[in-house]
């Protein structure tokens, strides 16, 4: 089959459509499968660098408020879906996946209204404006939280099958890590990150609250920062300063995140889709900070997700600070078994063959649309 995955602007937009490409590619190595996303975004750098085919729209976000720049973006949207129409009509699709931003919607519109079979995944609990407009006109929409049915218009065409993560987060080696690191492989472990870019705020806030914590408790706990680049010579200094210097490592950044997966007894992050669906797969322990500025405060409700299910703690960024962080940390160090049913009800709620089921669920679709008499 040939396949059009569209989608972009962050990283939880892109690695799920990569998961999907590498499980069609599983499946078949004649499916042709090109990515159509924003022009310089991180997804014209990521794509290439993952070996697949990649087409860029000059796109941006309009607005919900009358304005020079949502009149720009309203022309500029306008202009991809002839673009959009160009790259349908050459690369001659059998299906097209969007997988959210705000660029996904000319392709997966254009595809939808030339009669390809479209299909959405949505990767939040609350549902981005853009899959919310396409899920009237794609075939199927795939949710990773059974709460997100709730946002959509068109009921019957709602699947929840999770959100699809890399196949490289099941083959982390902490060793490998440990020993880069110089860390204590008798120790547990507090791994600290805040997504691609980190999180100031919770690289500070952190360090902060270990002043607070129990010596006793350092012992038998380490904590691994994956701070940024931006924080990290900030961070580092301070380190060395601290009484903490043998008990926090900081990295600027790790491709290999599956090894600190590995290696993690607690996580304390932000609550992204990808996060969240990484850390349900794995089984992980976490607090969670989600960011509050995301759009319509989406990463809240993903964390709550995981906090109504009683697989992680959260506090919001607005109230943070370093006793609260502290008397949370406390609390989980020195209560295995609470730290142990976290990570227990977690692993309940993980969805790890998301990608698996999906690709089935299409496959199932396209069978059928080739021989009508067969029902899903």
């Amino acid at each position: 089959m040939r396949i059009i995955i569209t989608g972009g602007g962050t990283g939880g937009h892109i690695y799920p459509g990569i998961s999907l490409a590498r499980e069609f590619q599983s499946r078949d190595k004649n499916n042709e499968i090109i990515f159509v996303g924003t022009e310089h975004k991180m997804e014209s750098e990521i794509i290439p660098q993952e070996g697949f085919r990649f087409l860029g729209l000059r796109v941006k976000g309009i607005e919900r408020k009358f304005s020079l720049e949502s009149l720009s973006a309203l022309f500029l949207f306008l202009g991809s879906l002839f673009t959009s129409y160009g790259i349908i009509k050459d690369f001659k699709p059998d299906l097209v996946i969007g997988t959210g931003g705000y660029v996904s919607g000319s392709v997966a519109l254009v595809s939808s209204l030339l009669g390809i079979p479209t299909f959405i995944h949505e990767q939040n609990v609350i549902p981005g404006i853009t899959n919310q407009f396409l899920s009237l006109t794609g075939k199927k929409v795939f949710t990773s939280f059974p709460e997100s049915a709730g946002y959509f218009w068109r009921k019957e065409r709602i699947v929840f099958l999770g959100n699809p993560i890399r196949k490289s987060i099941w083959q982390g080696n902490k060793e490998k890590i440990i020993k880069e690191n110089n860390l204590d492989s008798t120790k547990k472990t507090i791994l600290v990150f805040g997504g691609s870019k980190g999180a100031s705020t919770i690289n500070k806030m952190v360090l902060h609250s270990l002043y607070l914590i129990e010596e006793s408790i350092w012992l038998e706990w380490q904590v691994l920062i994956i701070s940024g680049e931006e924080d990290f010579k900030n961070l580092t200094e301070k380190v060395t300063k601290s009484p903490f210097k043998e008990t926090v490592r900081v990295l600027p950044y790790l491709h290999n995140i599956e090894d600190a997966y590995d290696l993690a007894d607690l996580v304390v992050c932000r609550a992204g889709a990808t996060t969240i669906a990484e850390l349900s797969a794995k089984g992980i322990a976490a607090i969670l900070i989600p960011y509050p500025y995301a759009t319509g405060n989406h990463q809240l409700y993903n964390a709550r997700f995981l906090e109504s299910n009683l697989a992680a703690l959260i506090i919001e960024e607005k109230e943070l600070n370093r006793e609260k962080l502290a008397a949370e940390l406390s609390k989980l160090l020195t209560d295995n078994k609470r730290l142990d049913l976290l990570a227990r009800n977690s692993k309940k709620l993980g969805k790890r063959k998301a990608a698996q089921d999906i690709v089935d669920n299409i496959y199932d679709y396209m069978e059928c649309k080739i021989s009508p008499g067969k029902t899903i």
